[in-house]
């Protein structure tokens, strides 16, 4: 007979319940990882017999584990006649068993273990590049996973660099959550996150929404991006049948391309700008591009590129702008200018844009993140904005600024030169 459990766990989190070698979950504070994380392993627990390594980098006592999060939630869940709790480990009645290890302190006991079904590792920011290492071969029980939960601090932390700024390993889902996230976030936090807002953005990037200390702090448009949330520019946008929809590109020559899909009206000196999608991929031709704009079914007005989609390429003798042609794609190339003026552009476009926050929710990741260029030697921030997993998606955005013809202001790109300030 199948056992019914009452236990609602944010939508987010659905993907703990789908198969994937790697789920990894990172956000700011109140998004309620642990706690859907410890939910979603006891009730697959009840279902089938699993063995759960619930792993720290650095675990002195069985108090530094989340076992108490786990008892806690087994009296939540009214699990007390299924789970029996230990002075060390958590048993099921069909077999099931959780049990707590650290990785740097036990490694030879982390590998000893047989039949590990899931490791989940809590507060994953601190595992070393070594602990990551252990656990992978030590998980090789057909269908195992490795679940990860953090909240990101260093742009350096490999978990961080593993999963975010680089192509993460086959099989792994990995999603920013939040306390937007959480149908129950507590009142109670919502105003201490919106005093955090007030006195302390750069914290509040950190704290709240997840953000890497150096990404908050550096930041190119993090206090713009606030700005338009708190105004209620994040959200839904509908495209409007009545205007065309245009494309601006940043094309990777193996490495990603990004692709903004945006909306504009003509009113006052900027006009309204509706960022209504956003796609990004690896490693594909102009021709799967080709193929994704003409799934949307969008209504489409101008393509703008980058400058270098002119270039002939020395074993064809042909351009990508000449390719793309031959697709039914006719680029318009986004004027030359110095990055810096191009970031002005994209700050004066955000004073006033909206976003689908769905549909262009990898995009606004990218701009929230895009910063400058830190100086390890000298602790400060260069000039120059960090190239990561950021640029692609930030910098279509600045050929979106730079290169669309608005209605009436002729080719006059945005964008003069000024002193660039970090918001």
């Amino acid at each position: 007979m199948t056992r019914v459990i009452h236990a609602p766990i944010p939508e987010a989190f659905s993907g703990l319940f789908e198969p994937h070698r790697y789920k990894v979950f990172y956000g700011g504070r109140g998004g309620g990882k642990s706690r859907s994380f410890a939910r979603a392993l006891l009730i697959i627990g009840t279902q089938r017999p699993v063995r759960v390594l619930c792993a720290r980098e650095i675990q002195l006592s069985i108090r530094d584990s989340v076992k108490r999060l786990l008892d806690d939630e087994v009296a939540r869940l009214g699990l007390g006649g299924f789970y029996r709790s230990t002075d060390t480990e958590l048993r099921g009645r069909n077999g099931s068993l959780f049990i707590f290890a650290g990785l740097r302190s036990s490694p030879e006991k982390i590998k000893s273990y047989e039949g590990l079904t899931h490791c989940w590792i809590e507060e994953a920011e601190t595992v070393s590049r070594r602990s990551l290492d252990l656990v992978a071969p030590t998980m090789r029980a057909p269908g195992s996973e490795i679940w990860l939960s953090f909240n990101p601090d260093r742009v350096s932390a490999p978990v961080w660099q593993m999963f975010v700024v680089r192509q993460p390993p086959p099989g792994s889902l990995v999603r920013k959550v939040g306390w937007r996230d959480n149908p129950w976030f507590p009142e109670e936090l919502r105003r201490e996150m919106e005093h955090c807002r007030a006195e302390d953005p750069a914290r509040w990037a950190h704290v709240w929404e997840g953000e890497p200390k150096l990404v908050a702090e550096g930041s190119y448009y993090g206090r713009l991006l606030s700005r338009a949330d708190d105004e209620g520019r994040l959200g839904r946008v509908p495209v409007e049948p009545g205007l065309l929809v245009h494309t601006a590109w940043d094309l990777g020559v193996g490495d990603s391309t990004a692709v903004w899909f945006f909306q504009h009206l003509p009113a006052g000196r900027m006009g309204e700008w509706r960022f209504v999608d956003f796609y990004e991929a690896s490693g594909e031709g102009l021709a799967h591009y080709a193929e994704v704009l003409a799934r949307r079914g969008y209504r489409y007005g101008s393509h703008i590129a980058p400058h270098d989609i002119a270039v002939r390429e020395l074993g064809s003798g042909r351009s990508r702008i000449e390719s793309a042609r031959a697709l039914g794609l006719n680029f318009e190339v986004a004027p030359r200018l110095p990055v810096a003026d191009g970031i002005e552009a994209a700050r004066q476009v955000l004073e006033t844009a909206w976003f689908d926050r769905e549909r262009c929710g990898r995009g606004l990741e990218c701009l929230w993140a895009y910063q400058r260029e830190f100086d390890e030697a000298r602790a400060c921030f260069r000039e120059t904005p960090l190239h990561d997993w950021t640029s692609h998606g930030a910098d279509a955005f600045r050929y979106a600024a730079v290169g669309f013809r608005r209605e009436g202001a002729g080719f006059a790109p945005l964008g003069q030169r000024k002193n660039l300030r970090v918001c």
